[in-house]
């Protein structure tokens, strides 16, 4: 009887055991955004000079710069294809000679349609090519602007903000600056 009893509980706990359905351990995958990637920002800016405008490289200036960073996709801080970041440089021609800027960019874009708004910070040194104690300075250059997208990788930007540049040997000049330029985004 007890033999009998030990192969029957044996019997119901295989039967048990096996009659379920067995538990796959599935890789988790990761998120990866396709949108994320790289971005490349180039524009013809210029700058109409505000207040007083008798020192050099105060009254005006036209110039190229380009961009080149990383459209952001962070989906933990729910921050999805709207940040872009990277560092730029070009040429900036005033009136007393031509500056190079070296800078960082920062851009918020609030939506990816046809016409898209966005805020942008770009943060730098002006660099003076004649030497580095004749005139450098610092610039910051808040502004708004609108992406107007021409296809799946292009898009043509319009933008406007205060440029400001202030150094320890030169005046703080302000400048109304305009930009208009094109987004180049290989990954849409």
């Amino acid at each position: 009887m007890k033999r009998l009893l030990i192969i029957l509980v044996c019997i119901l706990i295989c039967a048990f055991t096996y009659s379920q359905k067995p538990a796959i351990c599935k890789s988790q995958s990761v998120a990866i955004n396709p949108n994320s990637g790289y971005v490349s920002i180039n524009d013809l800016t210029y700058g109409f000079g505000l207040g007083s405008t008798i020192s050099p490289y105060a009254k005006q200036f036209i110039g190229f710069t380009t961009m080149h960073g990383y459209q952001l996709n962070i989906y933990g801080l729910h921050v999805k294809r709207s940040l872009i970041a990277g560092a730029g440089t070009g040429v900036l021609f005033y009136e007393g000679g031509a500056l190079i800027p070296l800078y960082l960019d920062l851009r918020y874009i609030w939506s990816f349609k046809k016409i898209s708004p966005f805020i942008y910070e770009d943060n730098g040194v002006l660099m003076n090519y004649k030497g580095l104690n004749a005139g450098t300075k610092m610039f910051i250059n808040p502004g708004a602007g609108i992406n107007l997208k021409i296809s799946g990788t292009l898009a043509a930007n319009i933008g406007a903000g205060l440029f400001v540049q202030m150094g320890p040997n030169v005046a703080r000049d302000s400048f109304v600056n305009l930009k208009v330029g094109v987004v180049y985004k290989p990954v849409d």
